[in-house]
């Protein structure tokens, strides 16, 4: 597996002070395996020590960008992470193996490493499910990835939410998506539309994590409210039967729409 798999933390000069933090806590957190771990950028190197840096060249948008990227990676399949979610908690070695393993024995395109929602059906693998076609959330930026696959995915032009959204209507017909049962860890995303998040902070400064905050403004007021308030709402709607909510907005177009 360790010629055709390999580790990317997906990243962008501008969130190049997270490079520190970060691979403290995954060089503590994360498996260690004979897997390549690259970090893709823009044009500053990574000097981390067993990490490989893949630059895209100056920022045209982060769809183009992360293409260029993966297009220099020889692996076939791939594990994707942010710079800005900070593992905090272990990553058990055997599940992370099993789920890799699975990649490879079912040809998956795509396997979420949470549980939200929750998959559709059930496979060999008790540690995960399958998503079945028009399932919502197939697409995320992070977890399991077949790199060609994900390179046909993406659209020149989109953001990350763009892509999340759009990229799961165009996944709606394909085979191989898949999600775990439960998370594979915990961990404190540090960053929300180039803000520090305040609690992610006190728990960073708390686990001496060489974090800079004068590089960005906290996230706080109007703007941290709002952000709480839509993570609740998104939460509640997950609750809700997929397919329950999909029979309910076609109703309503139907309702709604005039011609």
């Amino acid at each position: 597996m360790a010629n055709s798999f390999s580790v990317l933390v997906l990243s962008c000069d501008k969130y190049a002070d997270l490079w520190k933090p970060f691979f403290e806590c995954f060089e503590k957190r994360f498996p260690k395996g004979d897997w390549n771990i690259y970090i893709g950028t823009n044009t500053i190197k990574c000097g981390f020590p067993g990490v490989k840096t893949i630059f895209s060249g100056v920022d045209q948008d982060w769809s183009t960008s992360y293409k260029r990227i993966l297009e220099q990676i020889p692996e076939q399949k791939l594990f994707v992470i942010l710079e800005d979610l900070f593992l905090a908690s272990d990553i058990d070695k055997n599940e992370f193996l099993s789920i890799s393993d699975f990649m490879f024995q079912s040809d998956a395109m795509h396997i979420r490493y949470w549980a939200n929602p929750y998959p559709d059906k059930e496979t060999k693998n008790s540690l995960i499910g399958e998503c079945i076609k028009g399932a919502p959330y197939r697409s995320t930026v992070c977890g399991f990835w077949d790199r060609q696959y994900l390179i046909d995915l993406l659209i020149d032009g989109e953001s990350p939410w763009n892509f999340e959204i759009m990229g799961s209507y165009r996944t709606s017909y394909s085979e191989g998506f898949y999600a775990t049962k439960k998370p594979i860890c915990r961990y404190k995303n540090i960053v929300e539309k180039g803000q520090w998040i305040p609690d992610s902070v006190e728990w960073a400064l708390s686990n001496h994590l060489p974090i800079t905050i004068e590089s960005r403004p906290l996230l706080k007021g109007g703007n941290q409210f709002k952000s709480r308030i839509q993570m609740c709402i998104f939460d509640l709607i997950l609750r809700i039967s997929w397919q329950f909510r999909l029979k309910l907005m076609n109703t309503l177009r139907k309702i709604l729409i005039s011609y």
